[in-house]
């Protein structure tokens, strides 16, 4: 997770909520607290701290979640998501919401950009650890340098980057998850109409939202 100290008035719940998770099934938590690329925005160094990561891991899978996700379903584990899709690589979640079961897509450019009604989102990503994956992350940063440079700094930014280059390019190798990780808080009204009880994972927009938050209040109710 990168969480810079900036956030700490929610991060630090869902840190210690990732962590409780970790400790359970004897995963590796990290959290990167500080930027490493002075030319980029602060979210590119997310994808910087994968790649570092990557060159010095001994795990099988990179797993990085924005500050904003919450472990709703504790008693899962990770690899679950893996067996789900076999014979993938890089594994994300979906830039949707779900109104009765159905992925309602967030963005319109997503969908355009990506070609596809369920874009992805880097809220949450599973990379494999191998000659793919530390390829992939050096072409992702190299991309938002070079010939994605005039949109690596516009919101999505290394989502938008992702769209138009690899996700095109590498989409036999990408699994995009659905009801296993959850968006919350984009639209409250509609959100009441959403059953996430089973989600693995929320990403629950609110929380940044929140002045303080203990990890004793996740998952906040709908």
């Amino acid at each position: 997770m990168l969480a810079t100290p900036h956030i700490d008035h929610y991060a630090k719940a869902t840190q210690a909520n990732w962590q409780a998770y970790c400790d359970r099934h004897g995963y590796e938590f990290v959290v990167w607290r500080e930027t490493v690329l002075e030319d980029m925005h602060l979210i590119w160094s997310k994808i910087e701290w994968m790649r570092r990561h990557m060159r010095q891991m001994t795990a099988d899978w990179l797993v990085v979640v924005d500050a904003d996700t919450v472990v709703n379903k504790p008693e899962r584990e990770l690899a679950d998501l893996v067996r789900v899709h076999p014979g993938k690589d890089f594994l994300i979640s979906e830039d949707c919401s779900r109104r009765f079961g159905v992925p309602m897509p967030l963005s319109l450019r997503g969908v355009v950009s990506a070609r596809t009604l369920r874009p992805p989102n880097c809220g949450f990503m599973m990379i494999r650890a191998s000659d793919f994956g530390i390829r992939f992350l050096d072409e992702w940063l190299e991309n938002g340098r070079g010939k994605f440079k005039r949109i690596a700094d516009v919101f999505p930014r290394e989502q938008w980057v992702l769209w138009l280059s690899l996700f095109r390019e590498q989409r036999d190798r990408i699994a995009v998850l659905g009801t296993e990780i959850m968006r919350m808080g984009n639209q409250p009204l509609l959100d009441r109409a959403t059953n996430w009880s089973e989600a693995f994972v929320l990403h629950d927009k609110r929380l940044p939202l929140c002045e303080s938050l203990s990890v004793t209040d996740l998952p906040l109710d709908p």
